[in-house]
């Protein structure tokens, strides 16, 4: 049951019997009528009472909400290459992907709402965007094959363009856009891949996940030789 609609019975009834309380002061009947007018705004500040704690419990459970969106089982193939068997929310059926490198990578789009849009029920909504495999190391990201596979089809109404062009009419949206979160692929490693209010997040599922993320170390400082040309324009 939603969380406001106790109070808000509450509140309807304290008004009722307030009216009805003045509705007797018309009838000179002040003693009964005074008896109901403040028995209704008993009534009501008990009302306003519960709803107040009640919208500080939903603020917390609302902003603090999370929502699985999908488990990694990651499998080792060879140096550098794993099977990822991914179960996405809402699917019966895990796919299996072949990644290279040394991390799993998820991005999502997300669409934040205002806070009194949360207490009301809305959650920030995400459509994930793509998978992908990368290296630890900056200079091997960038010369050896990167696998990057689509997670969603972007099929049906366009909930982020319609948000772009018309959700500032209701003042509802805070922030769109993109949220990522990686961890190091290890063998038998296990991942929970969560949605919160603010972006993805990824916790280990097994003591293969939970140990390769204690010994997950940064790469080392690289210092890259990149050339810039600039173009010119002929004279």
């Amino acid at each position: 049951m939603i969380w406001w609609i106790f109070p808000a019975a509450v509140g309807f009834f304290g008004v009722v019997l307030a009216l009805t309380g003045l509705a007797r002061f018309g009838k000179l009947k002040v003693f009964s009528g005074g008896f109901r007018v403040l028995g209704g705004g008993l009534v009501v500040a008990v009302a306003a009472l519960f709803s107040m704690v009640g919208m500080n419990l939903q603020t917390y459970s609302r902003l603090t909400h999370e929502r699985p969106v999908a488990i990694v089982d990651l499998d080792y193939v060879e140096p550098q290459v794993y099977s990822a068997s991914v179960l996405l929310d809402g699917e019966d059926v895990p796919k299996t992907y072949e990644l290279r490198g040394d991390e799993i990578e998820f991005k999502a789009r997300i669409i934040k709402w205002t806070p009194w849009a949360n207490i009301l029920g809305y959650d920030a909504i995400y459509r994930l965007d793509r998978m992908a495999g990368q290296y630890n190391s900056i200079e091997e990201d960038l010369e050896k094959p990167r696998t990057v596979y689509p997670l969603r089809l972007n099929d049906g109404l366009d909930a982020f363009g319609l948000v772009q062009q018309r959700g500032g009419w209701l003042k509802a949206v805070d922030a769109y856009y993109g949220s990522g979160t990686y961890v190091p692929m290890v063998p038998g490693a296990s991942y929970e891949i969560i949605m919160t209010q603010n972006g993805l997040i990824s916790r280990p599922a097994n003591d293969p996940a939970r140990q390769g993320l204690r010994n997950w170390r940064p790469p080392a400082s690289e210092v890259l030789d990149v050339t810039v040309q600039t173009a010119r324009t002929p004279e």
